[in-house]
């Protein structure tokens, strides 16, 4: 069975390219491109891709925006998004779209290919360059919240000390078995700190709470204490 690929960006070199590139591996079969966001949600539907490779910035509606849609009437697609853009508010709102990946238009053909069949499999596969960035990004507002007074009418996200060390290695792009030997916790002991920190922070899987981590660390000055937290950490 190969992995149907449908790829959306409003440049026809970039499309033909990407089509050339993916086209001699046998796993993976390109069910069509497209250059805006009417034409993509309309053969999302219409050739039910396994993953859509997906441009940020396009004519009409932009692809954060355009994988909403989609993924709101095909949620069992995934939408890697392959962009020139580093932002981390770019890569914020896209991981909120609900995108399973997000990765560099530098990318090699081989690391291409393997990003699809990773994000087939279920994982959440982020630009390494791009990580980089999230974790500056975060390090540096979680310090400017240290010494700051949280509004009263804010929210307070309160995690454990353990909390805060396993979605720390989950926003350095760790999987379970290697957040596990990091932590020296069993697996399933860290899938059950996942699981409390999805429910606290109102988020369904790995990705949203990446975004929604990213978010809060930029809005750290009103409420949201990450790393300053100190105690005991739980088992």
């Amino acid at each position: 069975m190969t992995i149907k690929i449908l790829i959306v960006d409003d440049h026809p070199m970039v499309r033909e390219g990407l089509a050339a590139m993916l086209d001699s591996c046998e796993e993976i079969t390109i069910a069509g491109s497209c250059g805006n966001s009417e034409e993509a949600i309309e053969k999302a539907l219409s050739l039910e891709p396994d993953i859509i490779l997906m441009d940020i910035k396009m004519e009409g509606a932009n692809g954060i925006e355009t994988t909403r849609q989609i993924l709101a009437r095909t949620p069992g697609v995934k939408v890697i998004f392959l962009t020139v853009f580093e932002d981390t508010e770019s890569i914020r709102l896209a991981l909120q779209s609900g995108a399973s990946g997000y990765i560099l238009k530098h990318v090699s053909r081989q690391n291409l290919i393997e990003t699809i069949k990773r994000v087939h499999g279920g994982e959440t596969i982020i630009d390494q360059s791009v990580f980089h960035q999230i974790v500056n990004d975060y390090a540096r507002m979680s310090k400017k919240a240290a010494g700051a007074k949280p509004a009263k009418e804010d929210k307070t996200v309160e995690l454990t000390p353990r909390e805060q060390e396993i979605l720390r290695h989950l926003v350095k792009g760790l999987t379970n078995k290697e957040i596990s030997a990091a932590t020296n916790l069993a697996v399933d002991t860290v899938k059950t700190h996942l699981r409390n920190i999805f429910r606290k922070l109102d988020v369904k899987n790995r990705t949203q709470a990446i975004s929604q981590a990213m978010k809060m660390s930029r809005g750290a000055a009103g409420g949201f204490y990450f790393f300053e937290n100190h105690g005991a950490p739980d088992s």
